[in-house]
């Protein structure tokens, strides 16, 4: 499949913002890498959360980077009644942009651990997280962009401000995204 939709759903993962440069972030940088003609619907933004994904438009290549804020923000309470709540919204999500998009490329992000080293407890969390973030993607057909494994050990590099994406960060996850794609893109070409 040489053009088709590419749809960048998600948070400040894949936006340009702190990249310091348009089209730094990675959703524009995997857009470009995409062979032949793809049209680029960008519903990424800022402080997303899995509440304000907008569902409802079609890909046949699909991004979604999710989870990190809503982690943040309710993290006192995953602490005290676990993650349950996480794992059914998050599976909710993924369920109901794979009902609109049943044959795309879906690749979801797991979350990266910010710059400054999290105690004990937040980094169980997290892992938990990431966990139920790769079951979901597995329940769904999806594909899985270790993005917190690709960071591990870069965070100087490719972090700012402790948690958000610097140009190379963005450009590794977007070669995660082109990684979990590749087959699929060669597969529609025959």
């Amino acid at each position: 499949m040489r053009d088709g939709v590419y749809l960048a759903l998600g948070d400040s993962m894949s936006i340009d913002e702190y990249t310091g440069v348009k089209g730094g972030g990675a959703a524009s940088q995997f857009h470009r890498g995409l062979p032949g003609s793809w049209r680029f619907v960008d519903r990424t933004y800022d402080g997303c959360m899995m509440a304000g994904v907008p569902v409802g438009d079609e890909g046949d290549v699909i991004t979604l980077t999710i989870g990190g804020n809503d982690a943040l923000m309710q993290k006192s309470v995953y602490l005290v009644e676990g993650i349950g709540s996480f794992v059914r919204q998050h599976l909710r999500l993924l369920e109901r942009i794979r009902e609109i998009n049943p044959e795309s490329c879906f690749i979801i992000g797991n979350i990266y651990a910010p710059e400054t080293p999290l105690p004990d407890k937040y980094m169980d969390l997290l892992r938990r997280a990431n966990e139920a973030i790769a079951d979901n993607t597995a329940r769904v057909g999806g594909h899985l962009a270790d993005i917190f494994g690709a960071f591990q050990g870069h965070e100087e590099t490719y972090l700012c401000y402790e948690i958000e994406p610097t140009l190379e960060g963005a450009r590794a996850i977007a070669a995660l995204f082109r990684e979990e794609c590749e087959d699929w893109l060669y597969n529609k070409e025959k």
